[in-house]
This record gives structure tokens, sequence and C-alpha cells, in this order.
């Protein structure tokens, strides 16, 4: 149907050339340019319908007679290339003449257009293939993205327009909740039939986070993230934390845990909406000297009540609560009590930084209230002061047993992700998404540290980015935008790389580098070329190739290209500008551009790499204000081009070899 609608364009428009009525002046202003572009000649071929308009429809050879013996235009008039003169035929070159003169404008504007618009849609498909390859073929990403997981693997990745909406609400829920989704990691359970076939690497990243000291910090950090974004408050939050199965292990880590415990559960205030007790009244239970012995000593009392007695190990070797509390106690009128006093003081001041904090937040809400960032942030901060500080409680107190000598090598890991994970719950609230996957991509990082056995991670930062850009974007355009600031060459023009053989009508678009040569020149025939090409021709491609191997099928391609146009002066115009008229029309002469390439197709990308020669296209250059045109004079351009590879028509496909 395109071939007989072109065919039909092209008869119309001789036949419109044939018939229509001449004005002498727009004729004679043409024929001077005529002249002015061939050398200060005119001749028949080309305008064999204008002259006949004016002499009667008569043979070329006496329409040559004529014109020789007019006198104003015989100066101007060559004869070459007309019927009867020696060594040229008349029919072919007038055809020739009348089709390459015919005004394509609108016919090669538009398929310039069409190809930086396309290429950009191949560039984006491509995209969002390899999107769902990272999301489908990683069963950690599975995990940390369950929302989006289940919409992408339900398109295809030409669809992806119509489906943005729902991926951007899967987006979202998924960074929303990304603390519960990474707790997940610890649960075989969680990977689903991802399981069986990965069993090995699944496991070891449990046991990682299910035994190892740096994984189990990594997760109480995530604990307490979470039930800081499920609006627990702080002091169950540490409940919960002490009652995991991470606390199992009888080591400093689990202990520290189970004595921040007991100090929560034994500041608690009894005010109607406040966690812990007030800073008043934390300065009145430190100040006052009888209030605070007796406050260590049902300390001490509870630990002896529990199964478990709390102990801290420092060189294997055991220093108990109960018995720090007795040298404390020992050391009491002493000066060496007042270190431990100080540190427990910033400690029970850190509670009320806490509570205070959190019932600002549970007074907004109340008031119905939008509930503020800053509140929130200090809320969330106060959190991670109140563990850091806890930290020193105990274990910095050489004065009252030698042993503490305040290393605590258990609690690194913590303090190093703590930060991180109480940033992310701020990062939720106040919807700041790019930096929430920067803050999670450190905390990936800790739960996974060996790169070679989670190669996702390596891509992490710039999916995550993507995600967050798309649910940050307010408008269409922002959208577009961050669609076109994630998209790389990734993608397929799956086609001809994946069947066997395939004949097509096709475009490539790209930067070219090369060569060209100009026989005509009497000197320096061959200059340096680069630019843009979009040559549209025909595609006989072989694909199923590997690179490496020829007898294992790879995603790659082998083309032979034959070009017949070229666009490519147009397509540099419009990757700039695609909503200006350009200066002047356009005629098929101008573009056409016969030539061979040889193509390599990339596999799982629409990029394809190439080298050949064609004759070089006469439209050099277009702008609004002027087209540049090369003289008639043929050139071959030769070249190297990397370019996107566009299917216009498919022929013939061969699926198996």
């Amino acid at each position: 149907m395109k071939k007989i609608l072109i065919t039909a364009f092209i008869c119309i428009s001789i036949l419109k050339t044939h018939g229509q009525n001449r004005i002498a002046y727009y004729d004679a202003v043409y024929l001077k340019s005529v002249m002015d572009a061939n050398g200060g000649k005119f001749k028949i071929a080309g305008n064999g319908a204008l002259f006949k308009a004016y002499f009667g429809p008569i043979t070329d050879a006496a329409l040559t007679l004529k014109l020789q013996n007019n006198p104003f235009l015989s100066q101007y008039f060559s004869s070459a290339g007309v019927a009867g003169a020696p060594g040229n035929t008349a029919f072919p070159k007038g055809i020739i003449s009348s089709i390459g003169n015919l005004n394509v404008t609108n016919f090669a504007d538009g398929l310039a257009k069409f190809l930086v618009e396309r290429s950009k849609e191949e560039l984006n498909v491509a995209f969002f293939r390899k999107f769902q390859e990272y999301l489908s073929h990683n069963p950690e990403v599975k995990v940390i993205f369950p929302a989006t997981v289940g919409i992408i693997n339900n398109i295809m990745a030409y669809n992806y327009t119509a489906m943005l909406p729902a991926l951007r609400a899967a987006f979202q829920k998924d960074l929303n909740a990304f603390s519960t989704n990474l707790l997940n990691l610890r649960d075989p359970k969680k990977y689903g039939s991802d399981y069986a076939a990965n069993s090995v690497r699944i496991d070891n990243l449990c046991k990682f986070l299910n035994t190892t000291l740096a994984g189990r910090s990594a997760v109480a950090a995530l604990l307490i993230t979470d039930g800081i974004m499920k609006n627990n408050n702080a002091a169950d939050i540490l409940s919960n934390l002490s009652g995991d199965k991470i606390c199992e292990p009888n080591d400093y880590f689990s202990n520290w845990v189970q004595f921040v415990d007991l100090v929560s559960k034994s500041l608690r205030s009894t005010d109607e909406g406040r966690i812990w007790i007030t800073k008043q009244e934390a300065t009145e239970l430190i100040t006052d000297d009888a209030t605070l012995q007796i406050y260590l000593g049902l300390l001490y009392a509870t630990d002896q009540k529990n199964a478990h007695h709390i102990q801290l190990t420092f060189d294997t070797t055991p220093v108990t609560l109960q018995s720090f509390l007795s040298q404390l106690k020992t050391k009491w009128p002493t000066k060496d009590a007042e270190v431990f006093k100080e540190k427990f003081k910033d400690l029970a001041n850190s509670v009320t930084r806490i509570a205070d904090n959190a019932k600002a937040v549970i007074d907004s809400k109340k008031q119905g209230a939008d509930l503020s960032i800053a509140p929130y942030a200090d809320y969330a901060t106060s959190i991670a002061d109140f563990l850091k500080s806890a930290t020193f409680v105990l274990s910095d107190n050489a004065a009252i047993d030698p042993r503490l000598t305040g290393k605590i090598p258990d609690l690194k890991e913590l303090a190093d992700i703590i930060d991180n994970a109480v940033d992310c719950s701020y990062d939720i609230k106040s919807q700041n998404y790019g930096s929430l996957v920067l803050h999670t991509s450190a905390i990936i990082n800790l739960l996974m540290p060996d790169n070679s056995a989670y190669p996702f991670k390596a891509s992490y930062v710039k999916y995550g980015t993507f995600m967050a850009n798309i649910i940050e974007a307010k408008s269409s355009d922002e959208v577009k935008a961050a669609i076109d600031a994630a998209v790389l060459p990734v993608g397929s023009s799956s086609v001809k790389r994946e069947t066997a053989a395939n004949i097509s009508l096709n475009a490539y678009i790209g930067p070219y580098l090369g060569g060209e040569y100009m026989p005509v020149l009497p000197d320096k025939r061959t200059s340096v070329s680069a630019g843009i090409t979009a040559p549209v021709g025909l595609a006989f491609s072989w694909g199923q190739k590997h690179f490496w191997d020829g007898k294992n099928p790879g995603g790659k391609s082998f083309t032979i290209f034959l070009s017949l146009i070229d666009v490519g002066a147009l397509a540099s115009f419009r990757l700039n500008d695609d909503k200006s008229n350009i200066a002047s029309d356009i005629q098929l002469k101008n573009i056409i551009s016969p030539g061979c390439y040889f193509y390599w197709g990339l596999g799982k990308c629409p990029v394809s790499i190439g080298a050949g020669a064609q004759v070089g296209p006469q439209l050099r250059q277009v702008s609004t204000t002027v087209n540049t045109n090369s003289t008639n004079n043929i050139y071959i351009r030769y070249s190297l081009t990397i370019a996107v590879d566009i299917p216009l028509l498919n022929f013939y496909t061969k699926s198996d070899h």
C-alpha cells in the first residue's frame, strides 16, 4: 500500500507540472537560478515542461533548434544531454531529471522527524526491557521491589507509556516500604520460586544477616527504622528489637540491646501521650543521690529476676551488669563513679529528647495539622543519638572495672548504619526519594558486602534514581525528562537479532566519521567528514549471532544495508529543533544517496556499528534561514557510524536456522 501511494504521488506531481499555466516572470527567475547553479547555462533536461508551455508540444530535438535560434535564449542554452546530441539518449535523462527535481520537502522533513522520535522511542523501549530484566533476574531485587516487579512482569516493554501511572504508584509503594522489604531479605520463604535456582546465594545472604555481627547490626537498624515508619513508639521499638531473633546469640551485641531495653522500660512515663519521663524528672533522678542509688538498685533486682542476666564480654571475659553495679557501689563516694554518672545523665537526657519530639508529633496529629518535616526529623535523629550514647554507658568505665576499656567492636557496624537507616525515614516523610536511594544504597552495601555475589548492586543507584525521579515528577514533561536522563542504549531491536534471517525497509540514525572523495577536483580530492547520517534503504540481516563463538547463538546480527536516500542533514536539524520551518524546498535529488554498508547489531541493544560507502547526498545543511546543497558533482563518502537501528517495514523473516 505504501509503494502504491508513493508512486501515485510522483505521477500526480509530474502531471501537475505539465498541465499548469505558466507565468513568464517566475519561469525567468527560475531559469536564472538554474543557470547560476550550472555554470551559466540551462538545459532542456528537467525543464522540458516549462519550455513546451511556450514553444508547444514538440520533440526535444525541435525544441533545441528553437532555443538555439532564439535571440535572447540562445546564449544561455546548453544542448548537452539533449536527444539527438552525440553520446546521449533523451528518454532516461528526462525522466530521471523530472523525478530528481520533484519537491519532497514535506516527505523528507517528516521522515527526519520520524527517525529522530523513533530513535528515542527505541532507546526508551530498550531501557524498559533492560529494567524488566534487572527486576526479574535478581532474586534480591524482587524482594526489595515486590510491587514494581508485580506490575512490570505483566507488561510488554513497548507498552511502558500506558503503564507509567501504575509503575509510578508501585515505585512509591516499594520505596516507602524499603525497611520492611529489606528485612524480608533474611527470610528464605520471601524469595518464593526463585529460591530453588538460587539457594546457595540466598542461604549465604540469610546466614550473613541472621548470624554475623555486621548483618545483625544492619537488621537492628532496619527494625528501628521500620518501627518508626509504622508509627510505633520508640519504647516499643526497642522492646521488639530485644525480642527479635538477632538477639538470640548470647554476645555483646544482644546483651547491649537488652540493657538498652531495660533502661527504656525503667524510664517509661505514666503521662498520657508521653513515652518516657520529662527532662525535669530525669534531672531530679540524676541529681538526687538517694533517688539515683535506689533506681540502680531496682535495675540490679530486675536483672536478677530475669531468666537471662545481662553481661558484656571483653576479650572472652564477661562483665555482668550485676557485678558492674556492685563495683560501682563500692566506688560511689569517689570521683570514679562520676564518669558513670555523667554518661548515664547523657543517656537519660537523650531519652527525654525522644519523648519530647515524639509528643510534638503526636500533638500535631491530634490537632489535625500537617506534620512538619523538622519535628519529625528531630524525632528520628534523637533515636539514633540515644542508641549511640547507650553504647558508652557501660563500656567506657575502666575506673569501675579495668576490663571496661571503652572498646565496643561488636557495635561498630550498628554505629555505621544507624544514621543512614534513620535518615531513610526522614527521606520518606519529606518525599525526598532521590536522597532515599543514596541512603538505601549505603545500607545495601553493608547488607551485602560481597559485590561479586550480588551483581545487582552495581545498577541499584541507576534504576533506583530513575524510580525516584518518576515519583517526584510533577508533570508529563518532567516524566519525559526522567526517562531521558535514565535511558542509555541498552535495549534491543529484537527482530533481526533474534531471527535467522530478515529483509526489511530500514533506517539508521546516528553520528558518522570518515572521509569524502570528490573525483572532479584537480587536487585534494579527499577530505575528512563527520556529522549525522540517517540513510533509508534495504537491509538484509542474519541474526542469532555470537561475537566470539559462532557455534553458539547470541542476540547479535549482521546486516548488509543498501541505502537509497539520506536525510541526515534534516535529522541533525530536527534533533535540536522539532518545530521551526526549514528555509526552502528540498528536491528528491538532494537526498538520493545510494550506497552499501555492513552493520553489526549489538546484542540486546538497538544500536549498530557500521562501515561502508555511499554517494553523498547533495543536501549538506538545513536551517531556518538557508539550506546548503553541494554542487551537482558526485562525491563518495566512506565512514564508520554508530547508529540506532530502526526497522520500518519487514518484507521477510525466517525464525530458525
